[in-house]
């Protein structure tokens, strides 16, 4: 089967769009240039051949190729395993983390494979926490981006927790990934999270654009500095 895939693989390449999507995704990886519809059908494809046990070898061998697109058609097959993950399914993915120096691929994990295991395993989030502390700032998105699914369920308690701690943290790929998370947290708990905001009305700007999409009152604060003006408008959230 893994033959039969990388022989699609090379067939739907395209040079220009690999070059394209090499200089918008930014991974140190080769690329086919396949687009994810196409990697997202062959996925589907693996998921029928194999069961999630027997999966984890062909995992290991798409993710070693060296190509961006076998790295993620990898985890597009892991995804549709979902229902089966428990914390053996950490225990494999965990060691591979390090490989990744994507957003599309950290996001595709965080969300529907990490946050899928800390879904079903509250006790996970001590792992979650200890991620957060990593130096790795992948790491880190990793940790904030994996507690959307709970955010969907309307607990944001952990999201808000790890808000906190990223909330002046100065890289971009965290600042874009806090101010995501505040924005999902703010349509479950829109008082609590627009407090929050409020309390941090001057975190990084990336940050407060993503989490007041929603919030336009809040925007407005800002552009007026503040000053003493806050505690008037504390009220909105009261």
């Amino acid at each position: 089967m893994e033959h039969k895939i990388k022989k699609q693989l090379k067939k739907l390449s395209d040079k220009q769009f690999a070059e394209d999507v090499k200089k918008y995704i930014r991974s140190p990886y080769e690329f086919y240039g396949i687009r994810a519809p196409e990697l997202r059908t062959l996925a589907k494809k693996l998921h029928e051949e194999y069961i999630l046990k027997d999966f984890y070898k062909t995992f290991d061998k798409l993710w070693g190729s060296g190509y961006h697109e076998e790295m993620s058609l990898a985890i597009y097959a892991l995804q549709l395993y979902g229902d089966e993950f428990d914390l053996k399914t950490w225990k494999f993915i965990k060691p591979k983390l390090k490989d990744m120096k994507s957003w599309d691929q950290i996001d595709a994990i965080s969300t529907r494979v990490v946050g899928k295991i800390l879904l079903k395993y509250p006790v996970f989030e001590k792992e979650i926490l200890k991620l957060s502390e990593n130096k790795d700032f992948w790491m880190r998105r990793i940790a904030i981006v994996s507690t959307l699914p709970l955010v969907k369920k309307g607990n944001i308690k952990l999201s808000m927790k790890l808000a906190e701690k990223y909330i002046a943290d100065k890289q971009p790929y965290i600042q874009k990934a806090t101010g995501w998370v505040l924005r999902e947290a703010g349509k479950e708990k829109p008082k609590q999270v627009g407090k929050f905001i409020l309390k941090n009305i001057n975190m990084p700007s990336i940050t407060f654009s993503y989490a007041t999409e929603r919030m336009t009152k809040l925007r407005i604060i800002r552009k007026q500095k503040l000053g003493q003006r806050v505690g008037f408008f504390e009220n909105l959230f009261s």
